[in-house]
């Protein structure tokens, strides 16, 4: 019966040695996944970033390439007019030039705005994915305490 108990209270420490090691590997793994997730979400913001300012540069050339062809299209549309001797008064002419202007104005606030709006949404997603990064790590943390005290908690106390 002397051998039993000692090997109960050999098993108890040997246990306890286990145990600790166990919390501390459970710990160690809570941290490092709590950082790789962190590192992913950052990745994802760098990227959103870059999309945003692709986009912002898009919409710059777009806006410029679409004012120069509206600037050509008007211009062929005045040279037209007075190669062929129309009034430039003609309340119907300018009703015509208007209407393209007005057309091409459109599609240029259109396209631009589309770009611009994505841009401010590749931003918007960014700032998430930055906050979801503290995040990340913030709950990696907590886990890992939380962890710890469960793991501490459910430990035999050993006599002195």
């Amino acid at each position: 019966m002397g051998q039993a108990g000692g090997s109960g209270a050999s098993g108890g420490s040997s246990a306890s040695g286990g145990s600790i090691a166990s919390i501390g590997l459970s710990t160690f793994a809570t941290l490092l996944k709590s950082q790789g997730e962190s590192e992913a979400d950052k990745y994802q913001a760098q990227r959103l970033e870059i999309a945003a300012q692709y986009g912002d540069l898009k919409a710059t050339q777009t806006n410029s390439q679409m004012t120069r062809n509206l600037t050509t299209v008007l211009g062929n549309i005045d040279a037209v007019r007075s190669a062929a001797h129309a009034d430039p008064t003609s309340p119907t002419g300018a009703a015509y030039r208007d209407n393209q202007e007005d057309i091409g104005e459109t599609n240029r606030g259109i396209a631009v705005g589309g770009l611009r709006a994505q841009a401010a949404q590749d931003r918007s997603d960014a700032a998430f994915y930055r906050t979801a990064s503290k995040n990340a790590l913030t709950l990696g943390y907590v886990n890992a305490a939380a962890g710890v005290a469960k793991g501490i908690s459910g430990m035999p106390m050993m006599a002195g």
